[in-house]
């Protein structure tokens, strides 16, 4: 399978994500990771904002200095995750992976 057509499998399952939970696209997190790292060194100029953008919500993820209790920990690091999620969305739909209405919310 070329990269084009593995990336555009990516994006549909991260759109499939998304149908079952608007707010978190349900199990979009690795879908995400594994989309955003088809973009290597033959990057497109428009992505690689985008690779930048969605590598600094995922690091913030990961930053817990910030969460103050565990439950706090869980939600702060999904909200933020989703963040980084629509990020690569954006860029799926950029590409005509994805349908215009799953980044609108």
């Amino acid at each position: 399978m070329d990269i084009d057509a593995y990336r555009a499998e990516l994006a549909a399952a991260m759109e499939a994500g998304f149908r079952e939970n608007i707010n978190t696209g349900e199990g979009c997190h690795g879908l995400a990771d594994a989309y955003m790292a088809t973009f290597g060194e033959s990057t497109l100029r428009e992505d690689i904002g985008a690779c930048k953008e969605y590598n600094r919500w995922v690091e913030m993820s990961l930053n817990t200095d910030t969460y103050r209790s565990a439950g706090e920990v869980a939600a702060t690091f999904n909200y933020i995750r989703v963040k980084a999620v629509r990020v690569a969305m954006k860029v799926a739909l950029r590409r005509g992976e994805t349908e215009a209405h799953w980044t609108l919310h």
